[in-house]
């Protein structure tokens, strides 16, 4: 049996991908995860290049795994995703403990390849090195397993009975005792290289998946159990079916026709693609398209918007919010917003800070700008200092947590139908709203994947405390 960790950093695409090839992987047979490292013999490590920090991060993990590595030496260690599409000479170069190193614009159907011949190697390797009960150092051994690496890598064992696109794809979130969860990739890719954004030269440029292999996946997925499906791309408003050319609406309403009881979920949105339609379809099907919309802002300022090559004015963008405002009023609304962005003034700055409070978001995932390679961005002159940059998001995120304190105390007295996610260490059952709001309660593990209805007791600034309504 070998054993798969998987480590996953980023965006939920990414997550997606890391399901996608976990559960790519079990199916082999012989493959189970394990939660901890040093239980390994196949350590997967899925990047994201967002930032720099998040770069940081990786490297300083891939760093720790060395350990390991000098205690089971076939031990295999595999990076993949956004920091592998454009750093494996350098992650290669630098990390010897790293085996091999795969892009996330590159060929899944390779990667499937690869994987499927390294976990019958390890299979043989573990099996001698078990075997003999001793460590590989032993010359014999040595020579053995080196002898068996070449037979194997002589055969073609590909499984050629395999679904080559299931990778791209996405995958379902089954653990013990927690919510299935299915993440779909719609599209991949991105055509709008807001100068800021690594993602068009990390995952290519803007590709829409079939529409018929979608709902069929679908289909799928909720005659597996299923009971959330997340549709992912790095632009799902611009998705465009490339038989049909139907767009994202278009999809969604399919989606929402299928039989079965479920939530329907989306990321992310950007404002230039956004139409009044896919409101009105997401109004039509509240039952099951989740009033939860994700709409970046990234900046207050229209000229900073423009300098970030956005696309679209605040003005714009404001008119939006209405209409999300008019046809979805139980929405929620969340936002990312980047600080310190090049050029960014103090007014500039403020501008930001009066959309926050006039749209209210229920939450805000904001950052200090990092400067990415190959980006327009990164050639910016950059006159403010880290230490203003650190005050202006420090401003924003108290300033934001107060308004999250505020909206959910609006909902204590109402009543939610809410989906039960997991048991979490304190002992109460995490649900999500529609809107995605976390709800806790105290009931049965039985409850876990059903829908319950909870009354809102109480309120705090990240959670909401509910009953049960019978």
């Amino acid at each position: 049996m070998i054993n798969l960790f998987i480590k996953t950093y980023g965006c939920q695409a990414n997550v997606a991908d890391s399901q996608s090839v976990e559960n790519y992987l079990v199916s082999l047979g012989g493959v189970q995860v394990v939660d901890k490292e040093e239980l390994a013999d196949l350590i997967l490590i899925n990047t994201c290049a967002i930032r720099e920090k998040a770069e940081q991060r990786v490297f300083s993990y891939i760093g720790e795994l060395a350990e390991f590595k000098k205690n089971k030496s076939y031990l295999n260690i595999g990076v993949i995703g956004c920091m592998a599409s454009y750093l494996k000479k350098e992650i290669l170069t630098r990390f010897d403990n790293v085996s091999f190193v795969f892009g996330a614009k590159d060929d899944l159907n390779i990667l499937k390849e690869y994987l499927h011949d390294l976990i019958v190697k390890l299979e043989t390797i573990k099996e001698v090195y078990e075997h003999n009960n001793i460590f590989e150092q032993d010359n014999k051994i040595k020579f053995e397993l080196k002898k068996i690496k070449r037979i194997i890598n002589s055969k073609n064992i590909i499984n050629k009975n395999k679904n080559l696109s299931d990778l791209a794809l996405g995958g379902i979130k089954n653990k013990f005792l927690e919510l299935k969860q299915s993440f779909i990739n719609i599209m991949t890719g991105c055509n709008n290289y807001c100068s800021y954004c690594i993602v068009p030269f990390t995952r290519g440029r803007e590709k829409s998946y079939p529409s018929n292999i979608l709902l069929d996946r679908i289909k799928k997925d909720l005659d597996l159990g299923v009971k959330e499906i997340t549709l992912l791309g790095q632009n799902v408003n611009s998705y465009k079916d490339p038989i049909t050319n139907n767009g994202f609406e278009w999809l969604m309403e399919q989606v929402a026709k299928l039989n079965g009881d479920f939530w329907v979920r989306f990321v992310s949105s950007h404002p230039k693609d956004m139409t009044i339609d896919l409101l009105h379809v997401m109004a039509n099907y509240s039952d099951k398209l989740c009033a939860y919309v994700h709409f970046p802002l990234q900046s207050g300022s229209n000229k900073i918007l423009q300098s970030m090559n956005r696309t679209y004015t605040i003005e714009k963008y404001m008119e939006q919010i209405d209409w999300i405002r008019k046809i979805l009023p139980q929405a929620t609304i969340t936002t990312d917003i980047i600080v310190g962005f090049p050029g960014e003034t103090e007014q500039d700055y403020l501008m930001t800070r009066k959309i926050i409070e006039q749209v209210r978001y229920d939450l805000v995932y904001s950052f200090i700008y990092s400067p990415r390679k190959y980006t327009k961005a990164s050639l910016m002159e950059d006159n403010c200092p880290i230490e203003e940059k650190n005050r202006r998001l420090q401003e924003l995120q108290t300033r934001q947590m107060e308004i999250c304190f505020e909206n959910n105390l609006l909902t204590v007295g109402k009543t939610f139908k809410t989906l039960v996610e997991k048991r979490l260490t304190n002992g109460k059952l995490l649900t999500r709203t529609a809107g995605n709001l976390r709800v806790l309660y105290d009931g049965n593990d039985d409850l876990i994947g059903n829908f319950v209805n909870l009354k809102i007791q109480s309120a705090g600034r990240a959670n909401l405390v509910g009953s049960l309504i019978k």
